[in-house]
């Protein structure tokens, strides 16, 4: 399967960290794609913008759109374009929990998993 060399930079800008610039590299394809994948790339982008927001230290922002995330990458699940979600999902979930175990019940932040987006084969 050929990638559009986009997503592959998106994903190289997720592992290492460049969540904002992962989310627009990927809201490029997303506003162009009109097929199945579309989800699929909002919720990337939504979990890009979650930690994103995390960083910023937005963490009720890092909940709602990890969230949303969640719900919009859970029918991509084993795997989609060649990325492995179910791994992936687990550790967004796993922040997901810590975050919103910080929201409840305060005090420091947790260490997150900060997932990888596994490169397609």
């Amino acid at each position: 399967m050929e990638h559009d060399p986009r997503f592959l930079a998106a994903i190289d800008e997720f592992n290492r960290g460049l969540y904002y610039e992962a989310h627009e590299t990927l809201e490029q394809i997303w506003l162009e794609d009109h097929g199945p994948e579309r989800e699929f790339y909002q919720g990337i982008i939504q979990v890009a913008a979650g930690y994103f927001k995390w960083e910023q230290e937005v963490p009720q922002g890092a909940v709602k759109l990890l969230r949303s995330a969640i719900r919009k990458l859970e029918p991509y699940r084993p795997v989609c374009l060649g990325v492995d979600m179910t791994r992936f999902m687990a550790d967004v979930e796993a922040d997901l929990a810590a975050i919103e175990a910080v929201c409840a019940e305060g005090g420091t932040a947790p260490e997150l998993r900060m997932p990888r987006l596994p490169l397609p084969d």
